[in-house]
């Protein structure tokens, strides 16, 4: 079988999804554990998968952490499958933190031993993966087992579809839908008489008296160098739409030219003037969360990925879900969103390999429609989902909240580097945007991101 996906996703489609729930991994940097070891839960997992018979097979995600509801949920179904599944052993390797889990997964690769089931980005970062044949062509098992994936919504599956770079087959599982958006605690803003802002503009004239009153306006855990990629994506579709991503990808615009310096420049102004507090670089994304409940962050950029933490708040009925802010001087991309596919699921093994059978059990069960509504039904409907349901739960105020946003998009792009072939590019943007709270300029960030470029572009 070979499904051709084409297209963005957009608000339509998503829209299937029956208000699920997108949840990235919030990174921690702490470690998984074996399944047959103790579960978040707490339990012992009964299995003789230590027995020198059973068949091992690793699998690396970025869920480790047991106070995210997604990552507990999928710690004890590492535990149910050891339990159900005896004759394999499954080694959980997640590592929590992005960094440390690539480099985990590039390790073993160079190593001749790759990860046997593991999630990855897709789009053209993980283009040299599939080329030189470390990732299965997933679309033979789609074609034998059609009833695994009939209940996916099918524009999820753009990204690990790299038929346009002369590479047929299909090379991942969508994990979910999600889409970069704003927690706000309005017990900050109503004690402060003082209306949610959800443009720009409006948070910068609100920014003064917010920190005059000890709050952080908008919290940015800079340690997580993700975050300030993401904020990057985000901020670039509320001032140019898509446009600027397709100029950087095909070469018609560089990273240091203006349209993308004035985009830099702003967030280093907005870190200058206050807005995103102070000591960034000490804290990471789940630092967020927590100065977001505490009351010292009226603001923190999320995404739908967090919506089932949020709502494990003690204050939870404080905080109210709102799109990115826009521009309210560029009101036509006011509905362009960061956003789409998250990662996927894939697999290593090919036919002929000793694990083969078992690392297509693995990854099966992990992607099943039994696996989303386990997850679906432990948050109550909350967030995006890449599957759909026979039957919609009830969803929380905050999932409600999001999809009124998500649902009027006209546009959605995942991080701009992500489409880019040169795999370094994702990392690179990354980390010098970030050095912004280190006091760099905007225009030596951008320089040295274009001379990566450059340098890469020479090479081929």
């Amino acid at each position: 079988m070979k499904r051709k996906i084409t297209g963005m996703l957009i608000a339509s489609a998503l829209a299937c999804s029956l208000l699920a729930g997108c949840q990235k991994a919030d990174p921690s940097g702490n470690t998984g554990t074996q399944a047959g070891g103790t579960t978040a839960a707490g339990t012992e997992a009964q299995t003789s998968a230590t027995d020198k018979d059973a068949v091992k097979v690793r699998i690396l995600t970025r869920f480790s952490n047991p106070d995210s509801v997604r990552e507990k949920y999928f710690m004890d179904m590492v535990a149910k499958f050891q339990e159900e599944n005896p004759d394999i052993l499954l080694e959980d390797v997640s590592i929590s933190d992005e960094e440390s889990h690539d480099t985990l997964f590039k390790t073993s690769v160079a190593a001749g031993d790759p990860i046997e089931v593991f999630n990855f980005l897709g789009y053209a970062a993980n283009l040299d993966y599939v080329k030189n044949g470390v990732l299965a062509d997933l679309s033979g098992l789609m074609d034998e087992d059609p009833a695994w994936t009939e209940d996916y919504i099918d524009a999820l599956f753009a990204p690990v579809d790299y038929s346009d770079y002369g590479v047929e087959g299909i090379y991942g599982i969508p994990n979910a839908p999600y889409g970069v958006c704003c927690f706000y605690n309005k017990a900050v803003f109503d004690k402060l008489n003082m209306e949610l802002p959800e443009n720009w503009e409006a948070i910068e004239k609100a920014a003064p008296i917010l920190i005059d009153n000890g709050y952080i306006p908008m919290a940015f855990g800079a340690k997580d160098n993700y975050r300030a990629g993401h904020f990057l994506t985000a901020l670039s579709m509320k001032y140019y739409g898509d446009q600027l991503k397709t100029d950087l990808i095909n070469g018609d615009t560089a990273w240091n030219s203006p349209e993308t310096v004035v985009l830099i420049d702003m967030m280093k102004k907005w870190y200058d003037e206050g807005i995103f507090g102070s000591n960034n670089l000490a804290y990471d994304a789940n630092g967020e969360l927590a100065k977001l409940e505490s009351g010292e962050a009226a603001i923190i950029f999320s995404g739908s990925w967090n919506i089932a933490t949020v709502n494990e708040f003690e204050n939870a009925s404080d905080i109210v879900c709102k799109g990115f802010p826009y521009f309210e001087s560029k009101p036509e991309f006011k509905d362009e969103w960061m956003g789409g596919p998250d990662d996927f699921m894939s697999m290593t093994a090919k036919p002929g390999d000793d694990n083969y059978e078992a690392s297509v059990r693995v990854l099966k069960f992990f992607t099943s429609q039994e696996y989303w509504q386990g997850l679906y039904e432990v948050q109550q409907g909350g967030g995006t989902f890449p599957v759909k349901f026979d039957e919609t739960i009830e969803a929380d105020p905050l999932t409600t909240e999001f999809n009124e946003y998500y649902s009027r998009a006209t546009n959605m792009i995942g991080e701009i580097e992500q489409f880019s072939p040169m795999t370094s590019l994702l990392d690179t943007v990354r980390t010098e945007v970030t050095t912004i709270f280190a006091g760099d300029s905007a225009d030596d960030i951008a320089d040295r991101i274009q001379a990566e470029v450059e340098a890469y572009d020479a090479m081929q």
